[in-house]
């Protein structure tokens, strides 16, 4: 998992084109405008707009719809069978994040590869479009247990691209997998999972910033994974320890919730570490005879065969290359335990 840079909303139309009523039927539009104007606050700055469009009979984006309508739903008592257990959600459909349009970004934004694991999926299998904070109901994941779900999730956030990540399907859903050390398959993937250590956000006026501190997955987009994830030579991860010997809860909660340990991933990324290695032995090889050769003519072919491996250990680093993270860790590793600086050769300068 390695940091992502996410850009700013997309001006597309499910969020800037305001031409949508909340329903077609007349009388079903004004008293779901009438049962929004009770449940929402305008003072709330991220619904000041939309109060004020209710109140004027003004339209609304088709993301805004569908968090509307979901503010209704889940403040219909009949809905619950008591106040955790939803007993029907075939009321409610959360379709915005499926928007072509806004999937064709997502990919971009993700490089085309599943924000946890890093893998490149979709020439095998359709993508994801992951909520990262579950949009209909939540399993506490307390202590990396699975828990009974707690309804509702963070609704209000089913169609917010702050929300929204690529991801490949064995990460964002819940399958037994065999992971290393373990005799019999586990269950991983995040699907409704989501740990906090305290004050979670249950309703659509709460802040999600006054989560954040409390969160205890890893969100590649806000911040480093490589802070709280420690990719092994193996191919394993594990969770980061600082200089006083303290592990990182993000980390420990995130390995299982993404299950960054299946046997598989693993396995591929030791795949990466030994082609990685190869082309790091080669071109430390071929530098060496470089310097010590005196025939100008091999010179340049050494010269050509150097610049054609470094080509594929930039590639290997592209934006597009699967397991960043490991590969730092392995280039850090070969040159750390090589001692070729002194021959001018850096990490800096191989990449460049």
């Amino acid at each position: 998992m390695i940091k992502i840079e996410r850009p700013e909303r997309p001006k597309i139309p499910i969020y800037n084109t305001k031409n949508t009523k909340l329903d077609r039927n007349a009388a079903k539009e004004t008293a779901m405008r009438d049962s929004l104007v009770l449940l929402i606050d305008g003072a709330i700055p991220h619904f000041e707009s939309i109060f004020e469009r209710l109140l004027n009979g003004g339209k609304f984006t088709k993301a805004e719809v569908e968090t509307l309508k979901a503010i209704v739903f889940f403040a219909d008592k009949t809905n619950f069978d008591n106040d955790e257990k939803l007993t029907t959600k075939k009321n409610l459909k959360f379709t915005v994040y499926k928007n072509d349009v806004l999937r064709e970004n997502l990919k971009a934004v993700f490089s085309n590869k599943c924000a946890y694991c890093e893998s490149n999926f979709t020439h095998v299998t359709p993508p994801d479009i992951e909520h990262f904070r579950p949009k209909a109901a939540i399993n506490p994941f307390t202590n990396q247990i699975d828990e009974d779900l707690i309804y509702p999730g963070y609704y209000w956030l089913g169609a917010d691209w702050d929300n929204l990540l690529w991801s490949c399907p064995l990460c964002n859903r819940k399958t037994k997998q065999i992971i290393p050390d373990f005799v019999d398959p586990l269950p991983v993937g995040k699907k409704n999972r989501f740990p906090v250590s305290n004050n979670r956000i249950r309703h659509h006026h709460d802040i999600v910033s006054d989560e954040e501190p409390h969160r205890l997955l890893i969100d590649p987009c806000k911040e480093d994974p490589a802070d709280h994830l420690e990719f092994q030579l193996d191919g394993l991860v594990k969770a980061k320890e600082d200089d006083q010997g303290n592990v990182s809860a993000m980390g420990e909660a995130s390995i299982p919730a993404y299950g960054l340990n299946r046997a598989d991933l693993k396995r591929w990324r030791k795949e990466e570490i030994i082609n990685l290695k190869g082309f790091l032995i080669g071109i430390k090889s071929t530098l060496i005879r470089f310097i010590s050769e005196t025939d100008p003519d091999i010179k340049v072919e050494l010269e050509e065969e150097f610049l054609m491996i470094k080509g594929f250990i930039k590639h290997k680093f592209s934006t597009e290359s699967q397991y960043i993270a490991q590969k730092e860790v392995t280039i850090d590793e070969f040159f750390k335990n090589e001692g070729i600086d002194s021959i001018g050769f850096t990490k800096e300068g191989l990449l460049s």
